[in-house]
């Protein structure tokens, strides 16, 4: 877009930028609404707690991906409850519509707003929740919110992707900013009253142009794109999405809205789950086609210890790509990572949108069943053959034929051929990653493919909880 020449082309690239990313993302705001009564009286806890989890903080283990999902909110409304008993109610504002990443600024609105008039407010907030949750205290503490600013006991928000390093923060400080960068509002009357909890590593909320140039460059196409967008957005592309043991498709993205929009930050939450993971699966791809290109010969010669070793290997060095597009919309990534590689110095964004808009072609839940059933089959075998039945042992590969076909077939357009193995041996080198066993995959050298395990901000709890404390005890 900045290598054009002439200001009609100039303006024909930034109009098909905007038009490109304007049919997944819209900017999102919180609505203002008019206070209710509600409950009053005896009735009226005198404490009431929103707590508003991002996509990963719903459930304290993710039942698709395996992985331990952090619980820092879900400790918050218990020691609170703990404390404080009848005094204090704890509302957990999951999404309402099926798919969505958090709840959204208008249905926070619409809580807040049927909350009883004599209720003082805490909120908190993890990740998009925790974007939701500040936008909803900036508008409060600029007297545009649906309740005044005098009832907000404390604002807690766990990385924030609209994080300012200006505002306090809980525990040991980070530097960079939210991945969104800041809002353009301060917090107003509520600013002595609003701390954030962000964690080194954590690119949501402590990106830097130096260390994440990649997500820096996302950040701005999108801010770019949604500046001069003002058209709403239709749902995102449906992607598949398994693991190798329990494969699931989701109807709409994680981060589907209720409106069936998407921000830019929600967008950026795909790109930086999706890089996060990246690195480990390519890393895995030398391995998995000479797995692949095994099978053929493993199961005409009935080898029940090499099927039983290779079908093992494939479900570990397969599980970071089920992991990385678990619920997530891989074309709506893939287009993020294109818009911003003019944007990008380092290569990296147009090397990893190549590679994510593959990966968006490929059945990943046909991928995954197949090879959990067939480490199931040869597990059984390699059972079998050890009991002393070699003919049971045989008996039981017999339903293996068709599903490395099948498998085979469902990775040929990434797995056949030199160019996905070369894309992704590039992406290793221009990441500065190692070479992977096999098994697992190599340690990224860089912020924007780091992985960060946000099971870290469990830790941090007890931090979280004793401010809040604090500041509920001074309203007593």
């Amino acid at each position: 877009m900045h290598h054009n020449h002439t200001r009609t082309a100039r303006r024909a690239a930034h109009m098909a930028l905007c038009a490109a990313i304007a049919a997944t993302t819209v900017t999102a705001g919180v609505a203002a609404a008019e206070p209710t009564p509600g409950r009053t009286g005896a009735q009226c806890p005198r404490w009431t707690a929103l707590l508003a989890p991002g996509t990963y903080e719903t459930t304290p283990t993710s039942t698709t991906t395996r992985q331990t999902t952090p619980e820092i909110l879900t400790q918050l409304g218990q020691s609170l409850t703990a404390r404080y008993g009848s005094d204090v109610e704890v509302h957990t504002l999951t999404a309402p519509t099926t798919g969505a990443g958090s709840v959204s600024g208008v249905e926070l609105t619409a809580v807040v707003s049927g909350l009883c008039s004599d209720t003082r407010v805490v909120f908190a907030g993890y990740g998009q929740g925790a974007e939701v949750t500040g936008d909803l205290a900036t508008s409060i503490g600029n007297s545009k919110g649906p309740i005044p600013a005098s009832r907000v006991v404390a604002v807690a928000l766990v990385s924030d992707p609209r994080r300012d390093p200006t505002t306090p923060q809980l525990g040991t400080p980070v530097s960079g900013q939210g991945v969104t960068g800041s809002r353009s509002q301060s917090f107003g009357e509520l600013t002595e009253r609003v701390r954030t909890l962000c964690l080194e590593g954590d690119s949501y909320c402590s990106t830097t142009a130096e260390s994440s140039p990649v997500l820096a460059a996302v950040s701005r196409a999108l801010a770019a794109a949604t500046s001069t967008t003002s058209t709403s957005a239709p749902t995102a592309t449906v992607a598949p999405t398994t693991t190798a043991k329990v494969p699931t498709t989701t109807s709409a993205p994680a981060t589907t809205t209720s409106t069936g929009q998407l921000s830019a930050s929600q967008v950026l939450a795909q790109v930086v789950t999706v890089l996060n993971g990246l690195t480990r699966f390519t890393a895995n791809v030398p391995a998995i086609i000479n797995n692949l290109a095994q099978l053929p010969a493993l199961i005409a010669s009935s080898d029940v210890p090499g099927l039983h070793r290779v079908s093992g290997d494939l479900n570990n060095q397969v599980n970071p790509l089920v992991e990385l597009a678990d619920g997530l919309d891989l074309r709506l990534v893939a287009r993020a990572l294109k818009l911003a590689a003019p944007l990008d110095t380092t290569g990296v964004a147009v090397i990893a949108a190549e590679i994510v808009g593959v990966l968006a072609g490929l059945d990943i839940s046909r991928i995954a069943t197949d090879i959990g059933q067939a480490q199931e089959i040869a597990w059984t075998a390699a059972e079998t053959l050890a009991k002393g039945d070699p003919v049971a042992a045989f008996l039981a590969l017999t339903g293996l034929a068709p599903i490395a076909a099948d498998l085979l077939s469902a990775t040929a357009s990434a797995f056949t051929g030199t160019g996905f193995p070369t894309l992704a041996q590039t992406y290793n080198a221009t990441t500065g990653a190692g070479t992977a066993t096999g098994t697992g995959g190599a340690a990224p050298q860089n912020g924007d493919t780091a992985v960060f395990d946000a099971t870290d901000y469990d830790t941090a709890a007890p931090a979280l909880t004793d401010w809040i404390v604090g500041a509920i005890d001074r309203t007593r």
